[in-house]
């Protein structure tokens, strides 16, 4: 069926072409409207005064020519004669006209309503309803994880490095890396070492000796680090490629006092130099330093102050947290007297190292040297009192799950899932996209 609508034709004629339909819709819209003859549907024909044979004409000579027909098409030319007699013409004007006098009587001042569409008219007139599909509403797809916030993800853009604590981050209570956080891990190292993405370097930011912290990762992840930048000993040994770029020993003074603190509370010692470990007196806590948490086997010698070398730092240790507990306020005065300060790391553990020095400042240190700044170009995660400074300076900063208060509070995101879940894989993942 082909349809013929010349646009706003009056009283809105619509005419099939093939010849048993023809529709006339002055009807329909006199029901609806409430001054239609204003309408511009209506105005073609005008407001019924002038008489039948010019309206016709006017109408033909506009809208199909002086010699109406129909373009050519599959039909051949069809002339308006063809289609519908002069009768049938006049008969939809007088309906027309009959309309238009109806309507003026109406109130004029009451308000009109929204004209539809020819279309829609049609549709109307003809009875056929029309279903329109529901348009499927497609929803952003909700962000798993509700840290993983714009502005996070806005500051990740610069960050083209990651610091990463070792022991309650990265290996778990067990002592163990989780899948995820080794998977994740290996290839941040991987990613760090190829040209094409933005991640440039992942080192480790650890209290442990260098030699401790990769064996305690394990073998697969240790051939990787060992080709990484890495901040050792609490920021006190820090190494790019085959140099070391900050190093810091305490002084003298510190050592011996904390060795007569040592004598007088009964708690052990172990002594770092790099990957050398010493003690003083052999203990249980200093056995389960090497066995436990994977740092070199120490030497006994029979004074700390008296190694010549010097020494990085001294952990003061014991298994009662209550005993401990006692002993920090006179290490932290025998620090202040000595030009040196005190962290912590593990609960059972407390460390002496040399005034203005921490891990913070070997990160800073090490992101020098590569030219990073750290503000802006760093990811940095951890768990403990000691990540507290690295975690403030990064461009994001991320505790896991059973991180302390301090770390918590220092950071920009707190995981829900701790080291022996994976938080620190799961964090790699998603905020590096790795």
């Amino acid at each position: 069926m082909i349809l013929r609508v010349p646009a706003l034709l009056p009283g809105i004629i619509i005419i099939l072409l093939q010849r048993n339909i023809v529709v006339g819709f002055s009807a329909a819209i006199t029901s609806r409207y409430r001054n239609p003859v204003t309408s511009p549907l209506f105005s073609e024909i005008g407001d019924g005064s002038e008489s039948d044979d010019s309206i016709l004409k006017n109408l033909t000579e506009k809208y199909l020519g002086s010699n109406p027909e129909l373009p050519n098409g599959s039909l051949g030319k069809t002339r308006l004669g063809d289609l519908y007699e002069t009768e049938e013409l006049s008969n939809i004007l007088e309906l027309h006209k009959e309309v238009s006098s109806r309507t003026n009587e109406k109130r004029m001042d009451e308000p009109e309503e929204i004209i539809p569409s020819v279309h829609d008219l049609v549709m109307q007139a003809v009875g056929t309803a029309i279903s329109v599909p529901e348009l499927e509403v497609v929803e952003e797809p909700k962000e798993p994880y509700p840290w993983h916030t714009k502005s996070i993800r806005e500051k990740m853009k610069g960050v083209v490095a990651i610091a990463s604590d070792v022991d309650g981050t990265l290996i778990g209570s067990t002592q163990t890396v989780h899948p995820r956080t080794k998977e994740s891990l290996m290839r941040a190292v991987q990613a760090s070492f190829s040209p094409l993405g933005s991640l440039r370097h992942f080192f480790p930011a650890t209290g442990k000796s260098r030699s401790g912290a990769l064996n305690s990762l394990g073998p697969d992840l240790a051939a990787l680090l060992s080709q990484c930048p890495g901040v050792y000993i609490q920021g006190l040994y820090c190494i790019v490629g085959d140099e070391v770029v900050f190093e810091k020993k305490l002084p003298k003074a510190a050592i011996r006092a904390a060795e007569e603190l040592v004598e007088k509370t009964g708690v052990s010692v172990i002594a770092y130099d790099g990957d050398d470990l010493y003690t003083t007196t052999v203990t249980a806590d200093a056995i389960e330093l090497h066995e436990k948490y994977g740092e070199p086997m120490f030497k006994e010698i029979a004074s700390l102050a008296g190694h010549e070398p010097g020494i990085h730092k001294i952990l003061i240790c014991d298994n009662d947290l209550d005993k401990l507990a006692k002993v920090r306020p006179e290490l932290e005065a025998l620090a202040k007297e000595n030009n040196a300060t005190v962290t912590q790391a593990v609960p059972t553990m407390l460390e002496l190292l040399p005034v203005g020095c921490s891990k913070a400042l070997g990160v800073q240190k090490v992101c020098e040297a590569l030219g990073i700044d750290p503000k802006t170009g760093l990811l940095a995660l951890g768990d403990a009192e000691n990540d507290v400074g690295m975690l403030e300076m990064a461009a994001v900063g991320v505790c896991v799950g059973n991180g302390s208060q301090l770390a918590k509070d220092a950071a920009d995101i707190v995981l829900e899932e701790t080291s022996d879940e994976g938080g620190a894989g799961l964090a790699i993942e998603v905020l590096a996209g790795i």
